[in-house]
């Protein structure tokens, strides 16, 4: 069980992220980086140095144990983006009138920024190399989800003559080809090849590694803060539909994750891994999707500065909620 020290930690962690996202907004403001850089950026973290945080994770010893577990966060990833794709349906039936809004709340809240902001609060919780081999578990049915289910939503209003989605040949295979081409994906699989054959990374090589990979969380957050910095953010605290999903999104959905998980009994370090997974806001890949498939990219950029900006105070008050729980 975590202790007082841990959710401390976490917390600074959070705050930390949340002023690196801040100085990536007076970044753009100030016109010392552009669309054009920030898009350079991402395309470094998605491809360079995210790959590598997640293969120098699994330069850990081998352990059957961590193996199980491993699968186990799998398993749990695919039941948690299922269960939260189907509830989103009913959860925002009362968008109904504004379809084109309803998918982007649903996208919004079921595909998290569990990589960019959930793998440095799980290494505060699990350790530096644990906690982003249990991260990347999770992150591989997420990285497959969406890219069918994920490219279906933002896609499903979208009918033809005859009733039936729209969706391009060419825009199928892009996404089956995502899913096999995906860094994220690959990297995982690369890492968990050499984590079973036992195969060490020379010290030189790791060292370089691992370094070129911890520049994901920084590069992470002034990304972020940089999508957001053209945000309407008086408009963004005036609609109650918004704070109806940030309520839903950072509270209601984690805490009854919680709830399932301590009434089944499960492991604290599984009560943990998926709480948190569930309470992080809304991931940046949302809005470039939306973009990408000619939805509300701009509500899905306003729903990942606000889960993101609410998220600095939601995490800890979850984590405090955990350890009360765990302490019954």
């Amino acid at each position: 069980m975590m202790d007082n020290i841990n959710i401390f930690l976490v917390g600074e962690q959070v705050i930390t992220l949340f002023i690196i996202l801040i100085l990536g907004i007076f970044a753009r403001k100030m016109k010392i980086i552009d669309a054009t850089s920030t898009n350079a950026m991402s395309k470094m973290l998605l491809n360079i140095t995210q790959p590598l945080l997640i293969i120098t994770s699994f330069q850990i010893d081998f352990d059957s144990e961590k193996l199980t577990n491993g699968f186990t966060i799998l398993g749990i990833s695919v039941i948690i983006h299922i269960a939260a794709a189907v509830s989103s349906r009913f959860i925002y039936m009362p968008f109904k009138k504004k379809r084109e809004d309803r998918k982007i709340y649903e996208i919004c809240s079921i595909f998290n920024n569990c990589a960019f902001l959930g793998f440095p609060v799980l290494k505060v919780i699990f350790g530096d190399d644990l906690g982003i081999f249990y991260g990347a578990f999770y992150t591989v049915f997420f990285n497959i989800f969406i890219w069918t289910y994920g490219v279906y939503l933002l896609t499903r209003d979208n009918v033809g003559e005859n009733g039936k989605i729209r969706l391009s040949k060419a825009s199928v295979m892009k996404s089956a080809s995502k899913i096999l081409l995906n860094t994220g994906f690959l990297a995982a699989v690369f890492g968990f090849i050499i984590f079973i054959c036992k195969f060490r990374f020379p010290p030189i090589l790791y060292n370089s590694s691992k370094l070129v990979g911890d520049m994901t969380f920084p590069l992470s957050m002034l990304i972020i803060g940089s999508l957001i910095a053209d945000l309407d953010w008086k408009g963004l605290f005036l609609s109650l539909k918004n704070y109806y999903y940030v309520s839903i999104k950072l509270i209601v959905m984690p805490f009854v994750v919680a709830v399932i998980f301590f009434l089944i009994k499960a492991d604290t370090y599984l009560i943990y891994m998926a709480t948190l997974m569930v309470a992080m806001p809304a991931g940046a890949n949302n809005a470039i999707f939306a973009e990408t498939y000619g939805a509300n990219s701009s509500l899905a950029g306003k729903l990942v500065g606000l889960s993101t900006l609410i998220s600095i105070v939601s995490i800890p008050v979850i984590l405090y909620m955990l350890e009360f729980m765990l302490a019954m």
